[in-house]
């Protein structure tokens, strides 16, 4: 069995395989777009290796019994060992894209989905290298699956614990001197004619968590005219090394690159079929890059 896919094998139709990042990637591969190199372990690695770990029923509303549960879960997958043809074949894939830096990212297959985003559910781990060090990311990865929080949110949209399993993505670092987010329907007016970009310098996982406030620009569809511009605090300090102590006026953008990632986005909402998406991108080394996109979940229904 293969347990490995590159991202520009996969699709839409391989969300039970690569689960909603890992589907979507692809997706953006196919249509073109900018996309770091990387693949997927899909799903069926995480049962091949987890096969012979308890998961039981859990009842989430109580609280107490749900940590102690999920714990247990997450300690036992954290310290199981991968089967050698598992291993080996993501070890040989990282070998042939050069062994770099990566970032290591959960995409499960009830994720990313038009009625229930699961966004943030699961981990991340960023500038991951060595052998050893990815290996011990995607085991972090599965067990994300099994937080509290994680749990509980599947029960509320009504997954059973047997319908979920984990893909997880190796992805090669993108330049970063800029990363954001956009949307390309304002979520915060439901307006169709405005996209909300946010964004901040240096990597975007911290904005992505929403542990920063990043700049933020209003822009108009379709061209990408700034219709409002607010900037993120400035900061007198910083512990972060990719953070400046003091910002340009204009934020962290040129009104030239909001344009380009204006068209960049409504190029992958129509390759979406119109559909609004919640899109993560880096900038560097002069371009645009990306990194997710998924179905917005947050528009207010009338």
């Amino acid at each position: 069995m293969r347990y490995v896919r590159l991202l520009q094998e996969l699709k839409k139709e391989d969300l039970a395989l690569a689960g909603g990042k890992g589907a979507n990637l692809g997706e953006l591969v196919l249509a073109g777009m900018k996309v770091p190199q990387g693949f997927v372990l899909t799903v069926e690695g995480y049962r091949r290796c987890v096969k012979n770990i308890s998961l039981p029923q859990i009842k989430v509303t109580d609280l107490h019994t749900l940590q102690e549960a999920t714990s247990k879960i997450r300690v036992e997958i954290e310290n199981t060992g991968l089967p050698n043809e598992v291993a080996e074949e993501v070890l040989e894939t990282y070998r042939g894209m050069g062994s770099p830096e990566v970032a290591v990212r959960s995409s499960a297959t009830a994720e990313d989905l038009p009625g229930a985003s699961f966004a943030g559910q699961q981990e991340t781990y960023l500038n991951i290298q060595g052998e050893s060090e990815v290996l011990k990311a995607i085991k972090k990865c599965w067990a994300s699956l099994w937080t509290p929080r994680a749990v509980q949110y599947r029960s509320l949209k009504g997954f059973g614990e047997s319908e979920v399993a984990l893909a997880v993505i190796i992805q090669e670092m993108a330049p970063h001197e800029v990363s954001g987010v956009v949307f390309t329907v304002n979520p915060l007016s439901n307006d169709p004619c405005e996209l909300l970009i946010n964004a901040t310098y240096g990597v975007g996982e911290a904005l992505v968590q929403g542990e920063i406030v990043p700049d933020q620009w209003l822009a108009r569809r379709p061209d990408g005219a700034v219709l409002q511009f607010t900037p993120a605090p400035r900061r007198e300090q910083s512990s972060l090394p990719f953070m400046r102590t003091q910002y340009p006026a204009r934020g962290c953008l040129t009104s030239q690159q909001v344009r380009e990632l204006v068209r960049l986005c409504l190029g992958i909402e129509e390759h979406f079929n119109g559909v609004p998406q919640d899109i993560e991108w880096s900038y560097g080394l002069g371009e645009f890059h990306l990194l997710q996109s998924r179905p917005v979940t947050t528009l207010k229904v009338n």
